[in-house]
């Protein structure tokens, strides 16, 4: 039961010559107040802290902390000892961990990607951890947070990695609440400002805007934007489809790889989402992509093959990629692409000539510098285009979202359970996209690209 004991006084038994407990009418022994050592007469500090709170925890252990004022004592154990009984009891000691612990356990449990995880911990080893890292999980407070947030090394940082940052501080201590190291959740206060990526709206780029990119592509990495608009791929699945990933009897193509960089190094892994789909073929691709294989044979290509934890395979992957760097470079031609250096080297330069993106400009080394014009005009546009073009030529929902990759993990039971994409599905995404890229009229499966495009 809860109590207070005082820690300047103490009750001891009297007695008498012959050294026994002498006894009350009562019958029972008679008791006087002595000072402690604690006390300030017996050399005791004379702020130190008197009363002692005195409760049960849950699992009916004392357990006791002291106060300066009696009442406040008392209130906390009374406290305690009903928050153990409501089943809502923190430990005294709890939250005494180091953040930066309890946020490393907390990224580990995350179930996410190599990639993902590895971004993570970039923005809590250079955002989070300086700050908090070190402080005891229970010392931080609400404002600290939100001072972080609006003036901190986060402030500067882009809306996703701005909500990264606030992700795992928020993530961390849900943890503690839940393992009881502490009541509450500062990062959830309302006086935390919560930073909102909000989806940028990206204007989708017409038919005559798609070919002008490929068009002023370099002939040999034609078939990369190709890809992305007419399978909806995204830049790393694109770089690492093979040619043994169509089939093209089928008129289809299985998207069960991406080229990625984990830790500065490259890798085969699965898409994002860590799940591989099949993707219809419509003929416009198919065409591309055959023309494209005879004039740049297939290379194949050997990478380490990295799961969805992060761990490494014990063989590498050898497969022949369709897309390879191209040219008399023996230091790269053959070799994967590598995005960074696609981005720099051919998609910029591409928009520049497609009218889309400024002129370049030199740096101070005199270096030629392309510009994008914006974050609407990446890859990605190519990738917003085949949605579109699928939603347009009346391919249902769930077809879109197998198509394009998109998981169905929280959606209702019509589209988890019931949402079936057949071959009727298959064909209606093929004919669409042949209707809004392509434009096809009949000619021969063997006809080039540039017979493909004349017939239109």
């Amino acid at each position: 039961m809860a109590r207070v004991k005082d820690l300047w006084f103490s009750e001891v038994p009297v007695r008498d010559a012959s050294g026994k407990a002498v006894k009350g009418p009562d019958g029972r022994a008679v008791r006087e107040r002595h000072k402690t050592a604690k006390h300030p007469d017996n050399g005791g500090g004379r702020d130190a802290k008197r009363w002692l709170a005195v409760w049960l925890d849950p699992d009916g252990s004392e357990v006791t902390k002291a106060y300066a004022k009696q009442s406040d004592a008392k209130a906390y154990a009374r406290k305690m000892e009903g928050d153990a009984e409501r089943g809502e009891y923190i430990d005294k000691n709890a939250g005494k961990e180091r953040f930066g612990d309890l946020a490393r356990k907390w990224i580990r449990l995350r179930d996410v990607g190599a990639s993902s995880r590895q971004r993570y911990e970039s923005v809590f080893r250079n955002h989070v951890e300086p700050v908090f890292g070190r402080r005891s999980v229970k010392s931080v407070r609400p404002s600290e947070v939100a001072e972080w947030l609006r003036f901190g090394s986060v402030s500067g940082l882009s809306d996703a990695m701005k909500e990264a940052a606030y992700y795992i501080v928020a993530g961390t201590f849900d943890l503690a609440v839940e393992d009881k190291l502490r009541r509450d959740n500062p990062a959830r206060s309302k006086i935390v400002p919560v930073p909102d990526s909000v989806p940028m709206a990206r204007p989708v780029w017409d038919v005559p805007l798609i070919w002008r990119v490929i068009d002023e592509h370099p002939e040999p990495y034609r078939v990369i934007p190709v890809l992305e608009a007419g399978l909806g791929l995204r830049q790393g699945c694109a770089f690492g489809l093979a040619e043994g990933d169509f089939d093209f009897d089928a008129g289809k193509a299985t998207v069960c790889r991406q080229i990625a960089r984990v830790g500065g190094k490259f890798y085969f892994k699965l898409p994002k989402g860590g799940k591989a789909r099949v993707v219809p073929v419509p003929r416009g691709v198919e065409a591309y992509v055959r023309s494209h294989m005879e004039r740049y044979p297939p290379v194949e290509v050997t990478l380490p093959w990295m799961d969805e934890k992060g761990a490494v395979a014990a063989d590498p992957v050898t497969v022949r990629l369709l897309a390879v760097w191209q040219g008399g470079d023996p230091r790269t031609s053959g070799k994967r692409i590598i995005a960074s250096s696609y981005d720099q080297s051919v998609w910029k330069p591409v928009l520049h000539r497609a009218g889309i993106a400024p002129a370049p400009v030199k740096d101070k080394r005199k270096i030629t510098r392309y510009g994008s014009g914006g974050r609407q005009n990446g890859q990605h546009a190519l990738r917003h285009f085949y949605s579109t073009a699928l939603q347009d030529g009346g391919v249902a929902p769930v077809g879109v979202m197998e198509f394009m990759g998109h998981s169905r993990k929280g959606l209702p039971v019509t589209f988890r359970v019931y949402g079936h994409v057949t071959e009727e599905t298959f064909e209606q995404a093929r004919a669409a996209v042949d209707r809004a890229l392509f434009r096809l009229r009949p000619v021969e499966a063997s006809g080039t690209v540039t017979e493909l495009r004349s017939a239109q």
